[in-house]
């Protein structure tokens, strides 16, 4: 039996996955996160005026020109430190934050059985500030609002790309067992045609040629892509389970 045919424990242990798991195995950080969001959306949408709604955004979306403004000039100074991070909670409708929701639910459950809660928690919020910062590389002077998880959720899609498609690997075992290295990834067909294609259809989305679910304005792929990449370079240094030697 291979050693990725096993589950790994974190003190190096190994057991074999239950033969009768649960329906809906979403792992609870993930039903976490995203019962936040939909508070705070429904919160929002029910609640806020629109005075109300416009403060948030001023307050908790990403607008990339008050990194660089004047604290004097901004509602809040200390907004700056927190958005990169607080943005990933706002969602523009219903649509938007489902969709969003699906990808969180299929990619991020993956990565957070892997990670366990604490490593996940941090990853997620790595990884929106790196969409964020992406974002504002070729943004800076906007001061258009970028809301969405969609950037951190693209971080769970390029670290699931590193240990999804090893060869020979059941699909029942991709989350327990080792990861590619970077190099290996990289080298890996399945990875680098998940990648080519997840590139291709953001730019698509992007420039406006197809048109995003729940999105009606400009689509900030810039951040989609800044998340991925943290996903896929950074996985290792969250990645609890040893890398095999041959891998």
């Amino acid at each position: 039996m291979s050693d990725w045919q096993k589950d790994i424990d974190q003190d190096g242990s190994s057991r074999r996955p239950s033969d009768n798991p649960p329906a809906f195995n979403v792992p609870g950080m993930v039903l976490l996160l995203g019962t936040m969001m939909i508070a705070v959306h429904a919160a929002i949408t029910w609640l806020a005026n629109d005075e109300t709604y416009f403060w948030v955004l001023e307050v908790f979306a990403f607008v990339p020109i008050t990194m660089t403004m004047p604290p004097s000039h901004l509602i809040e100074p200390l907004a700056r430190f927190w958005s990169p991070f607080t943005h990933a909670f706002l969602h523009g409708d219903w649509t938007h934050l489902i969709v969003n929701l699906i990808w969180l639910m299929a990619f991020g459950s993956a990565v957070a059985k892997r990670l366990g809660a604490a490593r996940f928690l941090i990853f997620m919020a790595l990884a929106s500030a790196a969409g964020a910062g992406a974002h504002y590389v070729f943004h800076m002077a906007s001061n258009i609002p970028v809301i969405g998880a969609s950037g951190a959720v693209s971080g769970c899609m390029g670290a699931a790309a590193r240990f999804a498609f090893v060869p020979g690997r059941p699909v029942e075992q991709a989350a327990t067992g080792p990861a590619l290295s970077l190099i290996a990834s990289l080298q890996n067909r399945g990875v680098m045609t998940f990648v080519v294609i997840w590139f291709g259809l953001n730019w698509l989305f992007g420039a406006g040629i197809i048109p995003m679910p729940g999105v009606e304005g400009s689509i900030a792929w810039e951040a989609h892509m800044g998340g991925f990449l943290f996903g896929l370079l950074a996985f290792s240094s969250f990645d609890p389970v040893p890398r095999a030697a041959s891998i």
